[in-house]
């Protein structure tokens, strides 16, 4: 199997993606990972995955014999992760440097909040992990971040846990304190200057950076 992949696409079973956005990222990908279902959603788009993985409990039998050219690995259903998660730990035995999840949010909200947690049960501080919505990408901020060139863009911030030593310049608001508890958040914000700064000494978060001109 190929090593030291730039960039993994991991495509899953949600209801929230954008056709325009799974073709342009899976063109980029070196590696593409149906996780389950997600094999229907690349088959409707005509992309050929180079992996499935699952307990193959919602993907038709048919569809897996269509594509059984296509290396797969099957896991129980009853197991201690998603489906999701075992790609993302697939990705991450293949040493990738970016991994990009599409189709993971959606209509099940626990499934929705799990794949954010991924960013977190699976953190590497060399792989930047990224989920693709249909009109946002949601990221993990584990240490000092800078976003450029995303003027006017709107934003949310969301600790998940207790966080020190707080700043953010750029923002249209700021927190009031500098240490924010895990159930603070800044959600609705706007980015107004050429660079949005976080700075803070310890602590874990995620943010939704919405796509250009989404209100």
């Amino acid at each position: 199997m190929q090593k030291h992949l730039e960039q993994v696409v991991i495509v899953g079973n949600g209801e929230d993606w954008k056709k325009e956005k799974v073709i342009r990222f899976c063109q980029k990908a070196d590696f593409i990972i149906a996780a389950d279902n997600g094999l229907t959603l690349l088959h409707n788009l005509n992309i050929q995955p180079n992996l499935i993985i699952g307990d193959f409990d919602s993907v038709s039998h048919e569809l897996l014999e269509y594509y059984h050219h296509v290396p797969s690995k099957k896991h129980p259903i009853k197991k201690n992760f998603t489906d999701s998660e075992l790609c993302i730990q697939e990705a991450i035995s293949m040493n990738a440097k970016e991994i990009t999840l599409l189709a993971m949010t959606g209509e099940y909200f626990d499934h929705s909040y799990a794949s954010i947690m991924n960013f977190f049960r699976n953190y590497h501080k060399n792989i930047n992990m990224k989920i693709i919505t249909s009109n946002s990408t949601i990221f993990p901020v584990t240490e000092k971040t800078i976003l450029s060139g995303f003027k006017d863009r709107r934003f949310s911030l969301f600790p998940l846990t207790n966080v020190t030593q707080f700043t953010m310049t750029g923002s249209q608001y700021n927190f009031l304190k500098d240490n924010l508890s895990f159930t603070d958040y800044s959600i609705s914000n706007t980015i107004i200057k050429d660079k949005l700064e976080i700075s803070f000494k310890k602590g874990k978060l995620f943010c939704v950076l919405f796509d250009k001109g989404f209100k």
